[in-house]
């Protein structure tokens, strides 16, 4: 049997409607599945712009204690701890005031000490400027929109508009009542050394009062040949001054954290090292272990 032109442009034709009609509902799927919420990205990053721009006139200080530990699980094992004030002034002033340090000092000279360095030179105006999570420094698409009895949150993918060291590619939530950041989960825009083959972060976030403030910070980085290295940064007690005088707190540190915050301080007080904490005439550590609020410390780091 032969066909004839006209059956074949009528295959033709049906062969075009189906394959039309499996690319409008692969299109409608996609639609059903991409995620929606009542603001578009960059809306709720204009309304997080706004709002940290409030929150900031709100701030005069704050200080605080952090905790570094390192592992680092390279050609040996080795790792270090650091405990540490942090005195904060608006706008770009930040002091560190080493309280305890253990463990290997290549990691705390190396490491350590460049991460103070960093935080240091990213508190001028201009990289300031250029860390900003903004649109001027991302582009942002909607990822996801999570909203239940207790919370509603964006969740937007935030790609880098420059290789900036300052930057990140990665996920960032969103709370939709204050328009804060909450977390903040990437990695580094671009890689810092040849040695490092990936880093991977997640940074959380707390509420004192109206202000959202680093809760915690951990990252992951694998280093060429010689193994893989975590690092946890933990934020606690802050104590902030608000605008009109106005004291905050956060909560305190318990269990293990506060243990170890004491022991760092029973440690320095019976045996100062250099870069830890120096005795002063007549302002000894007090009778509990805590060090007294007149014990000069030696700091590494001045403001800028």
């Amino acid at each position: 049997m032969i066909e004839s032109p006209h059956s074949n442009d009528i295959a033709r034709i049906s062969l075009l409607l189906i394959t039309v009609q499996l690319i409008v509902g692969l299109a409608a799927i996609a639609q059903q599945t991409s995620p929606t919420g009542p603001l578009e990205a960059d809306q709720v990053m204009e309304h997080v712009r706004e709002m940290n721009r409030t929150r900031d006139k709100q701030m005069v200080s704050y200080s605080s204690l952090r905790t570094y530990h390192l592992d680092c699980r390279c050609l040996s094992h080795k790792t270090a701890d650091m405990t540490l004030r942090v005195d904060y002034e608006a706008p770009d002033k930040k002091r560190f005031t080493i309280l305890s340090e253990s463990g290997s000092r290549a990691i705390r000279d190396r490491v350590f000490a460049k991460l103070l360095d960093a935080e240091q030179e990213s508190m001028r105006d201009d990289n300031q400027r250029r860390s900003a999570i903004t649109s001027e420094n991302y582009s942002f698409r909607l990822a996801d929109y999570e909203k239940n009895d207790a919370d509603e949150v964006y969740v937007l993918d935030a790609q880098p508009r420059s290789r900036n060291k300052f930057l990140f590619r990665g996920l960032i939530w969103v709370d939709a009542k204050d328009f804060a950041i909450t977390r903040v989960e990437g990695q580094p825009a671009i890689n810092p050394s040849w040695w490092t083959e990936k880093t991977e972060f997640t940074r959380r976030y707390q509420r004192v009062g109206q202000f959202w403030l680093p809760e915690s910070n951990e990252s992951t980085t694998k280093v060429r040949v010689f193994g893989t290295a975590s690092l946890a940064i933990e934020y606690l007690d802050y104590q902030i001054t608000q605008s009109g005088g106005t004291a905050l707190s956060s909560v305190a540190a318990t269990g293990a954290a506060r243990s170890a915050l004491k022991s760092a301080k029973q440690e320095q007080c019976s045996a100062p090292q250099p870069g830890s904490c120096i005795r002063t005439a007549g302002h000894p550590c007090n009778a509990s272990g805590d060090i007294s609020p007149k014990v000069e410390l030696a700091q590494r780091g001045q403001s800028k």
